[in-house]
């Protein structure tokens, strides 16, 4: 088993997931938890998706822009204090909402994997603004007291342009992100410039090594790999910049399998990967890779996100291992410690659990739990460990699920069941985790199952979008 040098727990506090709702006491306990499973750097993304400019504010206001600034400001420190180093991802040319102008918008027509608030950097006007964003940046950051250890660099998912002169995109980004990375070294003098490959094609990591090795050679530390939906590790064998050390984008917030629809980001309840994980480890380590940036959407992948480090970390042997310690420390589990670890495991592939023999066995084993993770009226206690009453959120959800997939017609009883999943969905994420309104990808309208339509039209759930024609003319 490999030690990874380099062992990130990326957490981008956005589109209302918990890492954008955390406390302080919050935000540290996690730092605890990841430092005690392996986990060396914390990082996050200032994303400005839906925000105007924070520091372009005359009135003084205190709106969302300054309250999510000030909240990840808070949330370096606090990794910072807890021992662990920092980075920063960086998408080159995402802007702010009052900032975008039509002359000076990129071209995103021919890319999917190109979207945002995003300006064409060869436009010289538009290139002096995002320069001065990240300007301004750095300088926010600095005089917070942040001490920035890292900056990785993203090309796609929030950010391109596929015009003419910013062909290929990936050697435009590149550059782009060389012009920011001088700007930080005026307050970071020692930050580590770093890459991420999500979504970047083997054609296009030969670009950027040929561009690389040539008007940049050994700047870039490392470049961490996209790996696929379903993958353990990346796809084909991507040419690296001399000098880049190869790194993995490990994505932690779905189980082993991807289905559809998807069991990902918690939108079906909390997620486990023993075997994927396990796999990937092993991989990762056969290919050189020397460290990951580990994708955290929140909460509900707490479990992975221990499961990983512990065996990166070498703290454990197995992730069995780490869900008996797991069930042991936040469950009040003793010598059904490893019980609890088998019944965790069957989450992996959650359309496949038999669910009477999961809530039978879910009973027996809450049983043996010390009084204070016993239920109150029918629910856990999240206050007393929200770690356990989302797994029975989850047992819950799926239960509705079946009562709602054993029938074609909407009776009263189906539709009872399915108001019920909704009921479930949305107590989980109050109680359990605390978040509120969900946006982009981790909203459940992304992977709603097949019934979801007629149901919402039965209970006119619409999505704004689906409203008539509101809106068509604008």
């Amino acid at each position: 088993m490999t030690a990874f040098s380099y062992r990130e727990l990326y957490c981008p506090a956005h589109f209302g997931n918990t890492h954008e709702v955390m406390s302080a006491a919050e935000i540290r306990d996690m730092c605890r938890e990841a430092q005690r499973s392996g986990y060396t750097v914390y990082g996050d993304w200032f994303d400005s998706a839906d925000l105007k400019n924070p520091l372009d504010n005359p009135r003084n206001e205190h709106l969302l822009p300054q309250e999510l600034w000030e909240r990840k400001l808070r949330n370096f420190r606090i990794a910072q204090e807890e021992g662990l180093d920092t980075n920063l991802m960086l998408t080159s040319n995402h802007v702010y909402l009052n900032q975008l102008r039509p002359d000076l918008l990129a071209d995103t027509s021919n890319d999917r994997r190109m979207f945002g608030q995003l300006l064409c950097p060869n436009i010289p006007e538009a290139r002096e603004i995002i320069l001065r964003n990240a300007r301004e940046l750095f300088e926010l950051m600095a005089a917070a007291g942040v001490e920035l250890g890292n900056i990785h660099g993203f090309a796609y998912d929030y950010g391109g342009c596929s015009c003419e002169k910013c062909s290929p995109w990936i050697v435009t980004m590149a550059k782009l992100f060389l012009d920011e990375l001088e700007v930080a070294r005026e307050f970071f003098p020692d930050c580590t410039p770093r890459l991420i490959g999500w979504w970047v094609t083997e054609e296009e990591h030969e670009f950027l090594a040929d561009w690389a090795d040539e008007h940049a050679p050994g700047v870039f530390k490392s470049c961490a790999l996209h790996i696929q939906y379903g993958n353990t590790r990346p796809l084909g064998s991507p040419r690296l910049p001399e000098g880049c050390e190869p790194h993995a984008f490990v994505h932690i917030g779905y189980n082993s399998v991807p289905t559809t629809p998807k069991d990902v980001y918690g939108i079906f309840g909390p997620v486990v990967a023993p075997e994927r994980l396990e796999a990937t480890e092993r991989d990762l380590s056969e290919l050189g890779c020397t460290g990951y940036v580990t994708y955290d959407e929140g909460a509900f992948d707490d479990v992975n996100r221990d499961i990983w480090a512990s065996l990166t970390s070498g703290r454990a042997q197995g992730a069995v291992k780490v869900l008996e310690d797991y069930a042991r420390r936040h469950f009040g589990a003793g010598d059904d410690a490893a019980a609890w670890a088998q019944w965790l495991t069957q989450w992996s592939e959650p359309w496949e659990v038999d669910l009477p023999a999961a809530r039978a066995e879910f009973e027996r084993l809450v049983q043996q739990l010390p009084a204070a993770a016993l239920t109150t009226g029918d629910r856990l206690v999240p206050s007393l460990d929200w770690r356990l009453a989302q797994w029975e959120c989850k047992l819950r959800l799926f239960e509705r699920l079946a009562e709602i997939e054993a029938g074609d017609d909407w009776t009263e009883t189906r539709l009872s069941a399915a108001d019920g999943f909704v009921d479930e969905l949305e107590w989980m994420q109050r109680h359990c985790w605390g978040i509120g309104p969900l946006r982009h990808a981790i909203h459940p309208h992304f992977q709603r199952p097949a019934w979801w339509a007629d149901y919402a039209r039965l209970r006119r759930l619409q999505r704004l979008s689906d409203l008539s024609q509101l809106g068509s003319e604008v």
